[in-house]
C-alpha cells in the first residue's frame, strides 16, 4: 500500500512548546513537503552550532536525513510512468527536467557525499563533506521552494 492509498493518514508534528499537533489527512505531496521542511529546519539548527566534532557529526547525520527526504519528495512529486522506483541519479535528472533543481553537477556531488558518509568515512572525508553542507542546504531549500510552488 502506498502513502497515497492510505485514507487514514494523519500528520503528527511537534510544536515549539513541545505539544503535538495532529492534523487531518493531507495529500501525499503536502505530507512530503512538511517532512522536508522539518528536516531543513533541523539541518539549519545543526549548522548554526559550534564546529565541534559532536556538532559536526550531528550536522552530517541531519544532512543524511534531509537528503533522504529530498529524494522521497522528488519521487513523490515525480510520479514516474513505470512502477520501478527511480534511483537517486534518476531522481536528480527528473528534478532538473521538471525545473525543481538548478545545478545538477552539485546534486551529483551531493549523491556521492551522501554515499560517502553512509560508509563511516575517516576524519578528512568527514570534514570535506561538512564544509559543503551550507551549499547543500541551499540546494535543498531551492528544491523545497520549487516543489512547494508546483502544488
Amino acid at each position: 500500500m502506498t502513502l497515497c492509498q492510505q485514507s487514514n493518514l494523519l500528520l503528527i508534528t511537534p510544536t515549539a512548546s513541545g505539544k503535538i499537533n495532529v492534523s487531518q489527512p493531507l495529500p501525499q505531496k503536502k505530507v512530503l513537503l512538511t517532512h522536508l521542511d522539518w528536516n531543513l529546519q533541523r539541518l539549519d539548527e545543526a549548522l548554526k552550532q559550534e564546529a565541534t566534532d559532536y556538532y559536526k557529526g550531528a550536522a552530517l547525520q541531519r544532512f543524511g536525513h534531509t537528503y533522504t527526504m529530498a529524494m522521497k519528495s522528488i519521487r513523490g512529486f515525480g510520479e514516474p510512468a513505470d512502477s520501478e522506483e527511480p534511483d537517486d541519479e534518476q531522481c536528480v535528472a527528473l528534478a532538473e527536467q521538471n525545473g525543481w533543481t538548478e545545478g545538477q553537477p552539485e546534486w551529483k556531488e551531493m549523491i556521492t557525499d551522501f554515499q560517502r558518509i553512509s560508509q563511516k568515512p575517516g576524519a578528512e572525508e568527514t570534514e570535506a563533506v561538512y564544509q559543503k553542507l551550507p551549499c547543500y542546504q541551499k540546494a535543498f531549500k531551492n528544491l523545497y521552494s520549487h516543489l512547494k510552488n508546483s502544488l
